[in-house]
């Protein structure tokens, strides 16, 4: 027996095609569309293909090359079959890797003869794992969606039911109002299918229901009744559903309005996500204008309520606080330099608008341009600033982004270690990527949160383990200008008092030659 792939969007042919080669002492397996098709070939790896042509979301030839470029499918039977007759329609199955081509509408004896002609003994050989081990199927995937059928009369279910499942849909059952309501919150599935009449709660009373719920407002529902005037389809829509099937179904209607619900679902679930990022973003952003407008007043007053000091003759140079204030005032000037720079970058690479222009530099000269930036900050509070890199140790990169990605993470670390701390900065050959350098920055202050390490390099995230304050843009720019270079960041040890973050580098050795 072989086991045979039918790719066919036509719900009337996909079903006339499986009947005639489960007739043929075969095994059937169906696809509605090319993606689906693809996906099932792949995990089924079936004997042979029946691929139409004209299909959504890939078409025949399309499927039909990619088959052909992977070695399990290099040799097994390809069959087109298309209403499209010409010679040239023909001709480009041919090319695309088609074994033979079948004109629609086809005759039953002309599928069964196909068919014979390439298993002449009706089985297949169907190649054992290179493990030795036997094949085990699994089910086949959802290609198209999860349908909920409910109607109290079984026939009705069964005819559903198969119809579906030739489209590729998985389906699931409910005789009655209450245990639809019941399934629909625990499976949440792609579309109901839903009868009006029906002991207990009606369809009507169970859309309207299921439209109340949070959980279940947004699966769509469509009736499949007998019910056909103008007040019954009136009143399905004021229940809120979306769409009638009048019983008896057309199996062509049937698949079209399911096919149609379950796309369009998908595509406002993909505009509802869209619209909680946006205004996500945009509270963000309202956030981040009060937080830039309050960090650059107070960083801001503070160097100049130092100015007005001197200028009134109330600070001098030589005493003790003329130093310290004086010292204040550049860390607070750096900061607020970051602060602009970093906003500007971010945007920038976010809009593909800055590029790296890598050169090979020693990865210690890079660090002490960076520690040069931060030393104010770190006089201020008595912080200890140490690098360890070995200054034989180069690498390929933006030397200015590289620069500004240290001096974020070592003022970062530098703002939350307390008083008599230390920072410092260390690397290593990676060894399980060749040609890459691995950075981290150490701090001794209370660590990162193990919640807050997998986002604290989001844009405008605001870390509450460690109140990391801020604009929550520095990080930000720090992973896109790493990831600019090929290289990653992140945290090593969430939850663990000092902080570890570490990034990779392009070695100097994967520089291209002449650079």
């Amino acid at each position: 027996m072989a086991r045979v792939l039918v790719v066919e969007d036509d719900a009337n042919n996909l079903d006339v095609a499986s009947r005639i080669i489960r007739a043929s002492g075969h095994e059937a397996l169906v696809a509605a569309d090319g993606v689906a098709g693809l996906d099932l070939a792949r995990v089924e790896r079936p004997d042979a293909v029946l691929v139409d042509l004209l299909l959504p979301r890939m078409d025949g030839w399309s499927l039909t090359r990619s088959l052909r470029s992977e070695p399990w499918a290099a040799s097994i039977p390809i069959i087109a079959v298309s209403a499209l007759a010409l010679p040239s329609d023909r001709a480009r199955a041919i090319e695309a890797g088609c074994d033979d081509f079948v004109s629609k509408p086809f005759a039953p004896a002309e599928l069964r003869a196909i068919l014979l002609r390439y298993f002449p003994g009706g089985a297949a050989q169907v190649p054992a794992p290179r493990d030795g081990t036997p094949t085990v199927r699994g089910p086949v995937p959802i290609t198209l969606g999860k349908v909920l059928i409910v109607d109290d009369e079984i026939a009705n279910v069964e005819l559903l039911a198969r119809r579906l499942e030739a489209i590729g849909c998985q389906t699931q059952v409910a005789s009655s109002g209450e245990r639809a309501i019941a399934l629909a919150r625990t499976e949440q599935p792609d579309l109901i299918l839903l009868d009006v009449m029906m002991p207990g709660m009606d369809g009507w009373q169970t859309c309207r229901r299921l439209k109340s719920q949070p959980e279940t407002a947004d699966i769509p529902v469509i009736f499949v009744t007998a019910r056909d005037r103008y007040e019954d389809l009136s009143k399905g829509f004021e229940v809120g559903g979306i769409d009638y099937i009048t019983k008896p179904f057309e199996p062509i209607e049937l698949a079209a309005r399911v096919r149609s619900a379950i796309f369009t679902k998908r595509l406002q679930d993909e505009l509802r996500k869209t619209a909680a990022d946006l205004q996500r973003m945009e509270q963000s952003r309202k956030e981040l204008i009060g937080m830039l407008g309050h960090d650059i007043r107070n960083l801001a007053n503070s160097v100049v309520a130092f100015m007005q000091l001197v200028r009134m003759g109330q600070l001098e140079p030589g005493r003790r606080e003329f130093d310290e204030l004086l010292r204040l005032s550049e860390s607070n000037i750096s900061e607020l330099l970051r602060m602009v720079n970093a906003l500007l970058d971010v945007y920038k690479m976010e809009e593909g608008k800055l590029e790296a222009m890598p050169q090979v530099i020693a990865l210690s000269a890079l660090a002490e341009r960076s520690i040069a930036q931060v030393v104010p900050e770190a006089l201020a509070k008595g912080i200890e600033l140490e690098s360890s890199l070995p200054g034989n140790v180069a690498v390929f990169v933006d030397d200015g982004l590289i620069v500004r990605v240290l001096t974020n993470l070592l003022a970062n670390a530098v703002k939350h270690t307390p008083t008599g701390g230390k920072v410092r900065i260390e690397s290593v050959r990676d060894s399980a990527l060749e040609g890459s350098i691995i950075v981290r920055v150490h701090d001794t202050g209370p660590g990162i949160a193990a919640d807050d390490a997998p986002h604290i390099f989001d844009r405008f995230y605001q870390g509450a383990g460690r109140s990391r304050g801020g604009t929550g843009l520095g990080l930000a720019f720090c992973k896109l200008a790493v990831e600019l270079h090929g290289g990653s960041i992140a945290v090593v040890n969430p939850g663990e008092t000092g902080a570890i973050v570490q990034f990779t580098l392009p070695a100097a050795d994967r520089a291209p030659a002449g650079a």
